[in-house]
Order: C-alpha cells, then sequence, then structure tokens
C-alpha cells in the first residue's frame, strides 16, 4: 500500500531523531514513548498512550509534534469525559441548516481539513453514544453529515487515558471495538520512583544549577521518596511543582534560604490531599537531623526577576497576611496557599465545609492586591451550568452563520478569576474548561481566543477526592489546579468562637465581651465530636450571635434569654442539624452562662404573674354567666391555673440546678428564688 508521505513537513526519515530530541529536552525515560510516536507517525497508524495521571502523556505528544514542524493550527486536541456527546464529538449544530435537516458544524471538529494530528484525552471516560459513532468513522475515514460525506483529513489519531484499558475493555464491545483501531499502545511510567529518578527530573528542569540549589533538589528528591508508598506515589507533575513551591518558599522569605520549614508546604499540592499518613512528621523524618540552611542562586528559581501581578512579589506575602489576618482567625495555611498562588502564579483549588468563607478571604486578598470588583471575574457553577454561560453566552450577531460565544463577558479576558462551586457543574460544563486552561487558549468556532487569566481560584465545599474517584476527567480537571488546600478550623471549641467574635467586633464593651463567651461556650457544645460530625461554621456562629442580639432588642429586653439563643435554629445551615438543640443550650448554659439562665427564669416569672392575672380574669367572667356557660369558663381557667402551677414548678427546679459561687450570682439567684417563691405564694391563696 503506497503510504503518504508528504503530509509532514519534514522526511519520514527526520522524524525519530527529531522527536527524540524534541522529548530529551523536557523529559526523562522519554526514549520508549518517542519511539512509538515516531512509528505512529511514521506509519501513519492510531496510538493509544495510557498510565497513571501527572506523567506528561499530552504535554510529550504536543512536544513531539511541534519538534516535526507542525503547528498548533494543525493539531486538535479533545477531552472526552461523561458528558461527551455526539453534539460536541462532531463541531455542534450547523445553525445554517437547522431549519432543514440535522446537520453538524464538522468545521469546529476533528473532521475539519486543517488538522492533521488529532490527541483525545480521556478517551474511554465518554458513554457508548459518543464512542460508537467514533469508531465508525475512525474505521472508515468518513462521516455522513446528513447526506454529505465529509472525509477524515486527519492522519493520526493519539489517545491518552489514565485508565488501564485491560481494566474496561472485558465484557464492554464499544470500547473494544473502538481500541482496535488503535494499532499502537503504550503505558506511560516511569521505571522506579526513587530518589535517583527525582533527581533526574529536577536536573532536567534546572540543569545549571548552583550547588546550594544541587543539595536542595537532593533533599526534596529524598523527601518526596520517602513519602512514595503502595496506595501513593508522588507524579513527576506532582514533583515539579513540589520544587517550585519549596523553593519560592526561599524567595517568599526574601533571603533566598531553603530552611526544613520550606519542605512542609509539599501539603498544598495537587494530589497530597489523598496522602494518608503523618505528612508532616513524615517529611520531617526524610530530612537530616541538624538545621537546614541553603542560599539559592537566580539559575535554580523560575522567573527570577519578573513582577507577574500588579503587585510586586516583594510585597505579596506582607499583602496577603495583613489582609486576612485583620478579618479572620485560622486564616494561617490560606494566608500560605494564596501567597504561593500569586507568587508563581498559578491556579488554586480552595475546598471544605461550607460557611469558612472561602470566597470572602479570595475576594479580600483579592482587593488589597489592587484589583477593583470589575477587574476579578466571579461565576458560580452548579447543575445548571452549562457551555453557554461558561463562554459567555452566544454571539447574537452572528447566530445566523455558525455558533460562536461572546467570550468578552466570559473569564478569559480577566487576570483574576473566582469560580464558585466549580464541582457542583456539570461534564459538559467541565471538559471544555479543562480543555482551556490546558492549552490557554478557546477555540470560539474557528477563532483562537488566548485565555489571559494569570490566576484562577476555585471554591467548593465538596471534597474533590470523591469526585477524582470516580471520574477521571473530573481528576484532569482538578490536577489543572496545581495547589489545593481544605479550609476548615483546626478545632471549634468556645475560644475558637471567642476569638472569631472578637474579630467580628473588636472595639465591642466588657458586656458585649461577657455575652460573646456565654454564646462561644453554647454554640460550642451544638458541635459533635466525631470529626466528621456536624460542627456550627463561622458563618452559622456570626449569624446566630446577630440574630440572637437583634431578638433582644426587638423584644425589647435588657437582658438575652434562652429564647433569644434559640434563634439559632433559623440561621441557614442549622436545618440539618438532628439534635435536641434547646436541651443542650439549656445544659451548655448551666456550666457557661448561668446569667442567661436567671435572666430567663425572670423573664418566665413576669409572664406567668400576667397569665395568672388573665385566669383570675376569667375566674371573675365565670361568675357573670349562667348554667354550662359558666361551667366551661371555670373549667378553661382551672385547666390553665394547673398549667401555671406546673410552670411554676418548673422555674423552682430550674432554680436548683443552677449552682453559682460568684457573690453578684448568688445574690441574683436569691432574688430570683424569692420573685418565684412570692408567684406561687400569689397562685395558692387564689386557688
Amino acid at each position: 500500500m503506497a503510504v503518504d508521505s508528504k503530509w509532514l513537513p519534514i522526511s519520514r526519515a527526520e522524524i525519530l531523531p527529531k522527536v527524540l530530541e524534541g522529548l530529551q529536552q523536557r523529559f526523562i525515560y522519554s526514549d520508549e514513548i518517542g519511539d512509538v510516536l515516531s512509528a505512529a507517525l511514521y506509519e501513519p497508524c492510531n496510538l493509544l498512550l495510557w498510565g497513571p495521571g501527572g506523567h506528561g502523556k499530552s504535554d510529550m505528544v504536543l512536544a513531539a509534534l511541534r519538534a516535526i514542524g507542525l503547528t498548533d493550527d494543525e493539531i486538535f486536541i479533545q477531552s472526552f469525559g461523561e458528558g461527551m456527546s455526539e453534539d460536541r464529538l462532531w463541531g455542534g449544530p450547523d445553525m445554517a441548516s437547522l431549519d432543514t435537516c440535522v446537520r453538524y458544524d464538522t468545521s469546529r471538529s476533528f473532521l475539519a481539513p486543517q488538522y492533521k494530528v488529532v490527541i483525545f484525552e480521556e478517551l474511554f471516560d465518554a458513554p457508548a453514544q459518543a464512542l460508537l459513532p467514533l469508531k465508525d468513522v475512525l474505521t472508515r475515514r468518513v462521516f455522513m453529515n446528513g447526506p454529505d460525506r465529509v472525509p477524515m483529513h486527519a492522519k493520526v489519531v493519539i489517545a491518552c487515558t489514565n485508565k488501564d484499558p485491560r481494566d474496561f475493555v472485558e465484557g464492554n464491545d464499544a470500547v473494544q471495538a473502538l481500541m482496535e483501531r488503535f494499532l499502537l499502545q503504550k503505558e506511560v511510567r516511569w521505571p522506579q520512583y526513587e530518589e535517583k529518578n527525582y533527581r533526574e527530573l529536577f536536573a532536567k528542569v534546572h540543569p545549571n544549577a548552583s550547588a546550594a540549589g544541587y543539595e536542595f533538589q537532593r533533599l526534596l528528591s529524598c523527601v518526596i521518596a520517602g513519602l512514595n508508598e503502595e496506595a501513593f506515589t508522588m507524579s513527576p507533575r506532582m514533583a515539579l511543582q513540589s520544587l517550585e513551591v519549596v523553593a519560592n518558599c526561599a524567595r517568599i522569605r526574601g533571603d533566598n534560604l531553603i530552611t526544613a520549614d520550606a519542605f512542609q508546604s509539599i501539603r498544598f499540592v495537587q494530589g497530597m490531599q489523598s496522602y494518608t499518613a503523618d505528612l508532616s512528621r513524615k517529611i520531617e523524618k526524610q530530612l537530616p537531623s541538624g538545621a537546614i540552611k541553603l542560599k539559592l542562586e537566580a539559575s535554580d528559581l523560575r522567573d527570577a526577576s519578573e513582577d507577574p501581578l500588579r503587585t510586586s512579589r516583594a510585597e505579596i506575602p506582607t499583602v496577603i497576611s495583613k489582609s486576612l489576618k485583620s478579618r479572620y482567625i485560622h486564616c494561617d495555611e490560606i494566608i500560605q496557599v494564596l501567597t504561593h498562588a500569586f507568587y508563581q502564579p498559578c491556579n488554586v483549588l480552595l475546598w471544605g465545609p461550607g460557611g469558612h468563607g472561602k470566597s470572602d478571604m479570595v475576594m479580600t486578598a483579592l482587593r488589597k492586591l489592587g484589583y477593583g470588583e470589575e477587574e476579578i471575574f466571579l461565576q458560580s457553577f452548579g447543575e445548571g451550568m452549562s457551555e453557554d454561560r461558561l463562554w459567555g453566552g452566544p454571539d447574537i450577531s452572528k447566530l445566523d452563520e455558525c455558533l460562536e460565544y461572546d467570550t468578552d463577558r466570559s473569564f478569559l479576558p480577566y487576570e483574576m478569576v473566582v469560580l464558585e462551586e466549580i464541582l457542583d457543574a456539570s461534564s459538559q460544563a467541565l471538559l471544555p474548561l479543562k480543555d482551556v486552561l490546558t492549552r490557554r487558549t478557546f477555540m470560539n468556532g474557528s477563532r483562537p481566543v488566548p485565555m489571559k487569566s494569570k490566576v484562577i481560584i476555585a471554591c467548593t465545599n465538596k471534597d474533590p477526592r470523591e469526585f477524582a474517584k470516580d471520574s477521571d476527567a473530573i481528576k484532569a480537571l482538578l490536577e489543572r489546579f496545581p495547589l489545593q488546600l481544605e479550609v476548615r478550623w483546626p478545632t471549634y471549641v468556645q475560644s475558637d468562637y471567642e476569638a472569631l467574635f472578637a474579630k467580628s467586633q473588636p472595639d465591642a464593651s466588657s458586656d458585649k465581651r461577657k455575652l460573646q463567651r456565654i454564646y462561644a461556650h453554647v454554640i460550642a457544645s451544638l458541635n459533635d465530636e466525631r470529626e466528621a460530625g456536624f460542627k456550627v461554621s463561622p458563618r452559622i456562629a456570626l449569624g446566630g450571635l446577630r440574630l440572637a442580639v437583634n431578638s433582644v432588642g426587638r423584644h425589647g429586653r435588657k437582658r438575652m434569654i434562652v429564647e433569644d439563643i434559640l434563634t439559632i435554629r433559623n440561621v441557614q445551615g442549622m436545618e440539618s442539624y438532628k439534635r435536641d438543640v434547646e436541651s443542650l443550650i439549656r445544659s451548655a448554659l448551666l456550666e457557661g452562662g448561668i446569667e442567661v439562665l436567671l435572666s430567663d427564669i425572670d423573664e418566665r416569672a413576669i409572664k406567668l404573674r400576667g397569665e395568672m392575672d388573665a385566669i383570675n380574669a376569667k375566674f371573675d367572667a365565670a361568675r357573670t354567666f349562667e348554667g354550662e356557660a359558666r361551667s366551661e369558663m371555670n373549667d378553661l381557667a382551672i385547666e390553665a391555673m394547673i398549667e401555671l402551677i406546673s410552670s411554676v414548678d418548673r422555674l423552682r427546679m430550674e432554680l436548683v440546678q443552677i449552682v453559682v459561687t460568684d457573690p453578684k450570682l448568688i445574690q441574683w439567684k436569691k432574688l430570683s428564688e424569692k420573685n418565684v417563691e412570692e408567684l406561687a405564694d400569689e397562685i395558692e391563696a387564689g386557688t
């Protein structure tokens, strides 16, 4: 069979040496990958690369294709996944023909004539509805677009996946049939993951390292290799991000000095959240026992002089720290991870239970870095998130011709982007986002739109580890956020809530401070002791305190009572609380809020006195009635009197339970007891 040797800009004899040269400049253990890539291009034929994430499968393919002279305009890249559909696969509907028949705009798909090589990422995450027609086109090399035949011009299709094809081929005829269209297949992974392997990787990135830089690379390689275990292996991508983060710690210090503490920043690297062992202690164990002080040179650092944001790198740590510490508690780690994200700069994912101020802290930091509200793109994702919304909505002026988006209304032109609840979005929206974060370009029809965003901060209440387990497509998206941090308090005890209230009301009077102390004690008692159990979030705590204080004012009271504290039940987030809130609050007040209980008893005693007067009025009214009406009125009054006596007895019992040693509280309790007994005597006299 004759082979078309002119589809590439170089001769077939040059393919192998050019590919190997292109890969060896950036990657280690790439010769076998280069050999199989050159074989696919030489034939030409399709190729499947598979293996664990973070090994640069797609990056190596692109590097090889560029090394042989192909341009980005000649390479088509598309991510597959659970949300992949025929619409997306074939380029979306042809708007011009919608009135006559369903056709696709194949000029926006991999079938477009300019593409010579196609890269499909996470191909086998797609549903069978998308894979079956793709199999047919790869076989026949023709797509029937309505009545029209659209030839497939691309010579090579390279599929990349993190999944082992041996695990999901059996029992799935659609996948089996599609895999048979990939003549060449190769697993991509390192031969070992030991200290020497990581040192070789770091030497490739910084070939001219100083003596201190070389020693730093050796220590970091030792730490990383020591963290690897049967259930966890640090990928090359994670290792390179660890190198970046730890080195940046030296720059953030201001003296370019690497110390032992710098290695602890590895915990912020994407993927480390799934590490189950005591990470901090294990890192310490891999380091030498003596002090570490390594002064890095410019050759050991990336972008050593450039200031990527409008605030200089030298100012970023101080600006972030001051802006957050003045308003939030337990914010040291988020200060560190945001500082790293803005310093590098790179994307960051903040996740954790709701109500901890993730978005608020991000927006506070961005404003202090000099970005106005109109310069920050903020978008909420969710189940209803669509590609239309993600890319700014359709360009109405072009709807009659083709489907293009008004990207000026999307995040693409913005330097700073905040995406909220990103993991709530559907796969249809997340898949194209992953592609754009990778290539930093969005193909709007046939027009490339550059992504100008320097830092994208994604916030979610959901645990990304749960999503990554179920979907390689989501896992691939999460890998585009090199830094990740779970945002939650280390503890949820009374002192934490007191510190929160003090931070929110720094000028509060001593009486308000006392009230805050009591309230902090009460809400801390509502927390579940189990690690995964219910915790009163900072937002619930602050909202509950405001409601309680407002309740006092609304009812014209001088002191807070239990009813005011119980308004916390109406705060968003408490609807999922299953325990008896009132009994827990009363128990907590016995331990640390006697003033509220005594105020509550005094308030209820006043109300009971009013009820007694109302009952006496009923007895008086009954005397004016005759017969059955008089009897009914007396029965109602007697029933109310019995309930009144029971209520007074409850006040007596509550006073017995209150134990006080403070002289002022002893005096207060005696006065409350006197009032209750006087009320009881009046009731007895009335009966």
